[in-house]
C-alpha cells in the first residue's frame, strides 16, 4: 500500500495513477475528493493538520508521496498556507514514522532557490527563497532531512520548476493561453523584456517518473534532486516555435522588466493570482535548473521539453476551455 497526500494537484493525479497502472494498491489523501479520481483509490478527506486521521492513513502503508501543499495565501491566508506546508510536513514524518513507512518521498519546489543571477542552479547553491512558498519549502526540507538523520528515516526531495501540460492549473500560464486564443482581434503573446530569458517547465509524467524511480533505488535516501526539462529556449524562440507548432494566430507583444515588476505589486492587493512574485521571478530573469544529478542515481531523463509541455496545454486549453 502507497500513501499520495495531495491527489488533486497535477502531480498527484498523476502519480496516482501511474502507481495504480504499475499495480499498487494506493490510498490517497486531500481536503475534497475530485470527481476524475480513480473508483479503486482508497480516498480519505482531511487536513495535513489531522494528525489522528494521518495516522490512520499511514496504517499498513510502505510508501509515502507527500505532495499536499499550498502555494499562495489568497484564499487561504498566509497563517494557514505555512501551517499546512510546514507543520502539515512535520505531521506527516510523524505519521510515516509511527506507522513504520519504509520510504518518504516529499515534493518541494525550485522557489527555494529565489532569484539567481546565473544558470545552471545546482541542488547545492545557497537557498534565499523570495517568496512565502519557498521559505515554507525551506524549512519543510529541513524538517525532512533531520528525520533522515535523527529518526532513520528514507526519505527522497524532490525540486522542481513550473510543472505543465494537460488540465494545469498554473494561473501565469492560463491567462497567457487565454491572451493568446481567446480574445478575438486582440490577441497577443506578451514576453517580458526583449526575449532573451529562459525559464524551464517540467511535465508532470516526468515528474512522476523521478519519484517512483526514487523508491527503487536506496542510493536515493537523503539526497534532493531538482526536476526540469531540457532544451529550454529563450522567450522570443520558445513563442516563435509555439506559434507555428500550435498555428496561433496572435501578436508578440513586448513587456519591460520593469512594467512586469510593477503589474505584480498592483496586482497583490486585490488577490489576483496572476503575476504573483514567484510568476515575475521565472519571467525576468533566467531560471534553468541543472538536473544531472537526478539523470545520474536515478537513471532518470525527462521526456518532453518546454515545447511539448506548452503546445499539450494549448491543446488541451483549446478543447476543455475554448
Amino acid at each position: 500500500m502507497v500513501l499520495v497526500t495531495g491527489c488533486n494537484s497535477l502531480v498527484g493525479n498523476t502519480l496516482v495513477r501511474r502507481l495504480l497502472n504499475e499495480g499498487k494498491e494506493v490510498r490517497a489523501i486531500d481536503t475534497w475528493k475530485e470527481k476524475g479520481l480513480p473508483e479503486n483509490v482508497d480516498f480519505l478527506e482531511g487536513s495535513m493538520l489531522d494528525e489522528e486521521l494521518l495516522l490512520s492513513a499511514c496504517e499498513g502503508v510502505k510508501t509515502v508521496f507527500h505532495l499536499k501543499d499550498i502555494e499562495g495565501p489568497a484564499h487561504d491566508g498566509r497563517r494557514n498556507m505555512k501551517r499546512i506546508n510546514v507543520r502539515g510536513t512535520a505531521n506527516v514524518l510523524k505519521a510515516a514514522k509511527e506507522q513504520g513507512a519504509s520510504k518518504i518521498v516529499f515534493l518541494s519546489s525550485a522557489e527555494v532557490y529565489g532569484n539567481r543571477k546565473t544558470m545552471l542552479i545546482n541542488e547545492d547553491d545557497p537557498k534565499k527563497p523570495v517568496t512565502p512558498f519557498g521559505r515554507d519549502k525551506v524549512k519543510a526540507e529541513k524538517l525532512c532531512l533531520n528525520a533522515v538523520e535523527q529518526d532513520n528515516l528514507d526519505i527522497t526531495i524532490f525540486r522542481p520548476t513550473i510543472v505543465g501540460g494537460a488540465n494545469i492549473d498554473d494561473p501565469l500560464i492560463l491567462v497567457i493561453l487565454y491572451m493568446s486564443m481567446a480574445m478575438g482581434e486582440a490577441n497577443r503573446l506578451y514576453i517580458a523584456g526583449n526575449g532573451s530569458t529562459r525559464f524551464q517547465l517540467v511535465h508532470p509524467d516526468d515528474v512522476a517518473n523521478a519519484m517512483i524511480a526514487s523508491t527503487k533505488i536506496h542510493a536515493s535516501r537523503g539526497k534532493i534532486y531538482n526536476l526540469g526539462s531540457d532544451d529550454v529556449p529563450t522567450q522570443m524562440e520558445q513563442i516563435v516555435r509555439l506559434k507555428e507548432k500550435a498555428r496561433l494566430d496572435c501578436q508578440i507583444k513586448h513587456l519591460s522588466p520593469s512594467a512586469t515588476r510593477l503589474l505584480s505589486v498592483l496586482l497583490k492587493p486585490l488577490k489576483i493570482n496572476y503575476l504573483r512574485k514567484e510568476h515575475v521571478l521565472f519571467l525576468v530573469s533566467n531560471f534553468v535548473l541543472d538536473c544531472d544529478r537526478v539523470k545520474k542515481d536515478l537513471a532518470w531523463t525527462p521526456t518532453k521539453n518546454n515545447i511539448d509541455i506548452l503546445d499539450e496545454a494549448i491543446r488541451w486549453y483549446q478543447t476543455e476551455k475554448l
